[in-house]
């Protein structure tokens, strides 16, 4: 860790469900860069709280919080969040206790912090490097890819590129200002950061950061997560919708989108009364009448269009940190690579 003058107290927070085998090695790397570490026994059955205490008995900077029942990754980090906002947190890092994460990217988020105080939140991104598509497995490379597409509509960060990672930090002085009890209990959490970041457009950061796939299983379920995410993130896009474009301000896109929609309906709605006319009674329309419908639709469509372009223009820019610009920033990290 380095010191510094004004240097913020960081606290990573590791959510701890089935991990009693890896939750030491964890928390071992992450003392390295952190100043406190909170372990959050998500209602584990295999005991990962008591692993990490009896591991760490009499270190003060490690924390054992337990959960009676399993909340879910996002319950879990509310509580470490809680935690750590009590107990004057500068900085609070989310790291995942399978040891898929690389601990020694703290120390990076930390001086990324220090340089742009007005960052919220940084995440990690896979796909800065296209190899990970390789290493990926295919079922997470597609059901990551559905939802990038929706967490962007939901969020409005239209140039994200991995939403779903869930290595994820955030400035603790403000993020006590945001409803962050609001976030998602389950694995829906990082989007619905995301999300609730999105609505008050706030600047977030991606930063290269490979994923280790080490084989450890995970306790995410693919059914659960097709039944659960798709209806939040409906439900989130209209509301983003809502609120930025005939809440909190009317504007060009509000315009568009309002009638494009009124378009799209009455072109729809009278193209499908006569098809049920032309049915029952067997008579063919006119082209007139046909034009009558599709115009409409297709003016309506346009305009649609026009409203998503609008939202994608002026959305919230997300900044994209490359390592190899990080060694030039900052120099004493060109002598340990976090790769290495």
């Amino acid at each position: 860790m380095v010191e510094g003058a004004g240097r913020q107290r960081l606290f990573c927070v590791i959510p701890a469900f089935r991990a009693a085998g890896t939750i030491a090695s964890v928390v071992a790397q992450a003392l390295q860069y952190a100043d406190d570490i909170v372990v959050v026994d998500d209602g584990c059955p295999e005991g990962s709280g008591a692993a990490a205490e009896a591991a760490f008995r009499g270190v003060e900077s490690v924390h054992v919080l337990r959960r009676e029942r399993n909340g879910g990754v996002g319950a879990a980090m509310k509580t470490g969040i809680e935690f750590c906002l009590d107990r004057g947190a500068g900085l609070i890092v989310k790291l995942d206790a399978d040891g898929q994460m690389d601990a020694s990217f703290i120390g990076i988020i930390r001086d990324l912090f220090a340089a742009d105080p007005t960052l919220v939140c940084i995440k990690g991104n896979r796909f800065f490097d296209s190899s990970v598509v390789l290493r990926m497995p295919r079922r997470r490379l597609f059901g990551n890819a559905v939802l990038s597409i929706l967490a962007k509509f939901a969020s409005g960060y239209w140039n994200v590129i991995d939403p779903t990672n869930g290595y994820v930090a955030f400035n603790a002085s403000l993020l006590a200002l945001l409803p962050w009890r609001s976030f998602a209990d389950s694995y829906f959490f990082e989007i619905s950061v995301l999300c609730e970041l999105g609505l008050k457009r706030l600047p977030i950061l991606e930063l290269e950061m490979p994923t280790i796939y080490n084989g450890a299983r995970s306790s995410l379920s693919i059914p659960a997560v097709l039944g659960e995410f798709p209806p939040k993130l409906l439900r989130l896009m209209l509301r983003r919708v809502m609120l930025q474009y005939f809440i909190f301000d009317v504007n060009l896109g509000s315009i568009y989108l309002l009638l494009g929609l009124l378009l799209l309906l009455a072109g729809g709605g009278w193209g499908a009364a006569q098809w049920i006319v032309s049915s029952v009674t067997h008579v063919s329309r006119s082209t007139g009448t046909v034009m009558l419908a599709v115009l409409p639709f297709l003016m309506g469509f346009q305009l649609i269009l026009n409203a998503l372009m609008y939202d994608v223009q002026f959305a919230q820019k997300t900044s994209h940190e490359l390592l190899i610009n990080l060694y030039r920033r900052f120099p004493r990290m060109n002598k340990v690579s976090p790769r290495g």
